[in-house]
């Protein structure tokens, strides 16, 4: 049950996996990858290691984890920040760590208790509420996540691929990403009132992005 560590500070990563020479080559994956790794072959040695350090990410085979899960997350109840559990098929040797490291910011995202304010708007993340000018106002959830992710890059462009890849979790090119974002990007300016021609508060910059910007940033 010994850690690994390689390289830069990562995620804390917690390996749940019966056999143990799969565990081991996970561990190893995850290390390369440049994230501190700990293995447990059972719920006991995971309870134990959860007890000394509660990771950002728990791997467990998804086997393992319809066993289990209830004894897990149960050692889970209360704690602070709450780990992303992330269920594979087999060895998963070939796990995709960076696309890992993305679902677990965006899950930190979408769990965090801040509020980020971007002029008159705010984004609070515990309510799961967008406010503007003082009033909350109704958005999908998916619509939320935009906003959040144009939130914590205020001021900066956005492009079309890169908020795609944040909110959905995918990839796409500049082409299909502008056409996903569109009517997202409409519907919550409607919401909120917005003129698209004033470019008031979130921004188009037209062939690369989107931007939210406060009122004197506004061009």
């Amino acid at each position: 049950m010994a850690g690994v560590r390689n390289g830069a500070e990562g995620l804390r990563v917690l390996i749940i996996h019966a056999e143990i020479e799969a565990g081991e080559r996970l561990l190893r994956s995850a290390a390369r990858a440049g994230h501190i790794a700990y293995y447990a072959p059972d719920l006991r040695g995971a309870i134990a290691l959860i007890a000394r350090s509660i990771p950002d990410v728990i791997v467990a085979e998804r086997e393992w984890l319809e066993r289990n899960g209830r004894g897990l997350f149960s050692a889970l109840r209360g704690c602070s920040p709450l780990p992303l559990v992330c269920p594979i098929e087999g060895d998963s040797t070939a796990l995709a760590w960076e696309r890992l490291a993305r679902a677990w910011r965006a899950f930190q995202t979408w769990t965090s208790g801040e509020v980020l304010q971007v002029g008159p708007l705010a984004i609070d993340q515990a309510r799961k509420q967008v406010i503007w000018r003082g009033h909350p106002v109704p958005v999908s959830p998916l619509q939320f996540k935009i906003l959040t992710v144009l939130a914590r890059r205020a001021g900066q462009v956005v492009p079309h691929a890169d908020l795609v890849r944040e909110v959905w979790g995918i990839e796409a090119d500049d082409l299909e990403a502008r056409e996903l974002l569109k009517v997202h990007i409409r519907q919550i300016r409607k919401r909120l009132g917005l003129d698209p021609e004033r470019g008031e508060v979130l921004v188009s910059v037209r062939g690369f992005g989107y931007m939210l910007a406060p009122p004197e940033e506004e061009g």
